[in-house]
């Protein structure tokens, strides 16, 4: 297994699923389609990887439990809680995932063309965020389709950015999607009972991630038409409508984000002034 296909099966591992054009440009973009192609069929000879195969579609991978072991005895990344429950279930889930991953990849384009600091293991898929809610002892959970971490270079000046990712594609209701702010406003928003016990937040990072909504799954006048929707959803809702502030929350297409990257105007804040922003850029 040479360094190509160790960083492949790492970043397949990591992230579930990834097509074969993904993986070039997450690992290899120099590298030819035809290169990479023979180099995963290598790890699947290997019995390391294997792949979905649907009429119409990208070719996609996922790590055989051999392949998991490899990359977790190899100590590269932590080891993942859960390992692809077989190729029925990967088939539903193989849509959205991907369209995780291709969110991920606008960030690493990003960052690779203004030396900014985002690669392919920078955002970790379904992270779950545990709390009590204010009622009581009932539990509350945020599950974010990924949080992912950027480091921004601004004329030499460096500043981490965390999101929240959440990514819809036109399979929920706008209702659901906008109830799906209001967890993370809860979250914020948790105060556990004792004096000075901090936010559980706040034992994971320096300060609240933004959330970000990402639409896809769609023709782009349907997907505006859902950010418009949530955006009136997210202003409708006390508990959304008031974290203004506290809370940054913006949406955007997958469609914008492929065709100008997140670093340009390509997002609308779902609270307070309607114009584009960038997905880092300054809310007012």
């Amino acid at each position: 297994m040479d360094a190509f296909q160790r960083e492949a099966l790492t970043v397949v591992y990591w992230h579930r699923l990834v097509t074969t054009e993904q993986v070039r440009r997450l690992v290899a973009p120099r590298l030819s389609p035809v290169t990479v192609r023979a180099k995963l069929a290598g790890l699947r000879r290997a019995g390391l990887a294997d792949r979905i195969i649907r009429e119409h579609r990208p070719r996609t991978w996922h790590v055989t439990p051999a392949g998991a072991e490899v990359v977790e005895s190899a100590g590269t990344v932590d080891a993942r809680a859960y390992r692809l429950p077989g190729t029925a279930v990967a088939h539903l889930l193989q849509e959205h995932t991907l369209d995780v991953v291709e969110t991920g990849l606008t960030f690493v384009d990003a960052a690779r063309a203004r030396g900014d600091e985002c690669g392919p293991l920078s955002w970790t898929p379904e992270v779950a965020h545990r709390f009590r809610d204010r009622a009581g002892d009932r539990r509350g959970v945020v599950i974010a389709d990924a949080v992912l971490h950027y480091v921004l270079d601004e004329a030499g000046r460096r500043s981490q950015r965390t999101l929240f990712v959440e990514l819809d594609r036109a399979t929920m209701p706008v209702a659901r999607l906008a109830r799906k702010l209001a967890g993370y406003v809860r979250y914020h928003d948790h105060a556990p009972a004792g004096a000075g016990r901090r936010p559980p937040w706040r034992e994971r990072y320096p300060r609240f991630p933004r959330v970000l909504i990402v639409l896809s799954g769609a023709e782009q006048h349907l997907l505006d038409r859902r950010l418009v929707d949530l955006r009136a959803h997210a202003q409708a809702m006390p508990v959304v409508s008031t974290a203004a502030g506290r809370v940054d929350m913006v949406a955007t297409t997958l469609p914008r984000l492929r065709a100008a990257g997140p670093l340009e105007r390509v997002a609308m804040p779902l609270l307070g002034d309607p114009r584009w922003v960038p997905v880092f850029g300054r809310l007012t």
